[in-house]
Order: C-alpha cells, then structure tokens, then sequence
C-alpha cells in the first residue's frame, strides 16, 4: 500500500492550528489606577488579581509611587497588595525589610475589584494601617 502526500494538508493544519489557539481564555484588559496608604501613595509594591471563583489566571504588577498597571482577564478579582520597607539593619548588616501592609489586604484580603471585557479598568485603593 501506497501512501500519497496531499500538499493540503500543510494548510489544514495551519488553519486547524490558528482555530485552536483562539480556544481558552477571553482577551486580557489593562487593570490600572492607584493604592495610598491613609492618603500617602504606596511608594513600591505588588498588587494581584486574583479569580474570585478560583478559575483562570492572576494578574499581577508593579506599584510605583502609588500607580500600577497591567494586563488581567475580566472577572470579579480577590486583590492582594503587599509592600515592604527597610527597618535597620539585620545582624549581618543587610537591610531588615518588613511587610508594613496588614494582612486584610494581603494574606486575608477583603478587597475586591470587578475587571469588565472592553471598559474603563481603573481602581482606587486607600488603605488604612489597622
């Protein structure tokens, strides 16, 4: 038996390939805006959005002098902040860094932000140190 080379099937292939790669998870949107601590900008930080149901993928970035921005799947987010500053020196005379952000916004977070497909994607968190 003879097995013959169709040159189309390349081309199949290539389309079922792209048709495949369009399966999963909706576009991502720019999450972005701000987090002050009782007013006074985070100076440099992490922020998480986290799927609320568990399903699908965190988004996460950078908070520089208050500001983050960066790319998250629609949804309703759990959102975790966390932050460090230097506080003296350890024994080895390296710089002591300690977390200044209490745990309700971090380790036990009770804030939430709703990332919508195509809209405006800006949030504002204050939080206080208690």
């Amino acid at each position: 038996m003879k097995l013959s080379f169709y040159p189309g099937w390349g081309v199949i292939a290539g389309l079922l390939l792209l048709t495949l790669t369009g399966c999963g998870e909706p576009e991502p949107n720019v999450a972005s805006g701000v987090v002050t601590m009782e007013g006074t900008p985070i100076e440099t930080g992490e922020i998480l959005f986290m799927p609320a149901d568990g399903k699908g993928s965190v988004g996460a970035g950078p908070i520089t002098n208050g500001q983050f921005s960066f790319e998250c799947q629609p949804g309703d987010k759990l959102v975790k902040i966390t932050a460090t500053r230097e506080q003296g020196k350890a024994a080895d005379g390296l710089p002591n860094w300690v977390s200044f952000i209490p745990k309700k916004y971090n380790e036990k977070t009770t804030l939430t932000a709703k990332v919508v497909d195509g809209g405006e994607n800006k949030f504002t968190f204050d939080l206080d140190k208690k």
